[in-house]
């Protein structure tokens, strides 16, 4: 098996291709994946000056002038904070609008795309607990991803509780929110942060990613949404604070034997 690891953003990214996969020109292949990713890096980042986003903020440009990309990435986040009805909030059109809930997901399609352009055909990429899985993706080690036991990885202890098996699946992303890792980076609209932790699994990473930050940030109403919205085309699980755990119907479906 290939791997190969970087960081950016801000966490971890993790590219792991098959065994059968030819080797040959994998490493320079996955180095421009990366800088797929440190693209969006400079043009979104809440931490880098010069950002374009940063530059918007500060009105030193105006939306006429800012990239494709960036009025996308906006048409995008407003597109889904009406999908999830009103639970995921990037704040646009304030002095607080931070779409980095959207772009880590986006950039790591858009590395993921890349690979496929141009042959790599069976490999997942990590991107900070963050799980895509290829379609025609064979090894049965790599379809298994496991669920965060609400441990921070820094924690001697941290580990998974649960696992799910992709194998055969049209399920192709695992994306999870939560406080272990980050503490409270998700601006709550559930005043009682009944949810510490959700995992949501479905065909689409995008997806799976903003409907686990939208039930994070809006508790047992977003819960609600994500079932009505979805109906079985995504499953997920959560864990609240007082230590229940809720599994969407269907969630059990994926659950690995081990």
């Amino acid at each position: 098996m290939f791997r190969y690891n970087v960081e950016c953003m801000g966490t971890g990214f993790l590219f792991q291709i098959e065994e059968d996969t030819d080797h040959h020109g994998l490493p320079e292949l996955c180095k421009s994946a990366h800088e797929v990713l440190q693209d969006a890096d400079e043009k979104f980042s809440l931490y880098k000056q010069n950002s374009e986003i940063m530059q918007l903020l500060r009105s030193e440009i105006s939306w006429d002038e800012a990239s494709d990309q960036q009025r996308f990435v906006l048409e995008e986040v407003q597109r889904w904070n009406h999908l999830t009805s009103g639970f995921f909030d990037a704040k646009p059109h304030t002095p607080n609008y931070d779409p980095s809930g959207y772009v880590k997901t986006w950039a790591t399609l858009n590395a993921a795309h890349y690979l496929l352009a141009n042959g790599v055909r069976k490999f997942t990429i990590n991107a900070g607990g963050d799980v895509y899985l290829s379609d025609e993706l064979d090894s049965p080690l790599l379809n298994r991803v496991g669920l965060s036991n609400l441990r921070s990885i820094s924690d001697k202890n941290s580990g998974s509780n649960l696992v799910v098996d992709l194998a055969g699946k049209s399920f192709r992303a695992v994306a999870t929110s939560g406080v272990s890792e980050r503490g409270e980076h998700i601006w709550r609209k559930d005043e009682q942060a009944a949810f510490i932790q959700v995992s949501v699994i479905g065909p689409d990473l995008l997806e799976a990613d903003i409907w686990a930050t939208s039930i994070i940030s809006g508790g047992f109403p977003a819960w609600d949404a994500f079932l009505k919205a979805t109906a079985g085309k995504l499953v997920a699980i959560a864990f609240t604070n007082d230590g229940s755990l809720f599994g969407s119907p269907g969630f059990s479906s994926v659950l690995a034997n081990v």
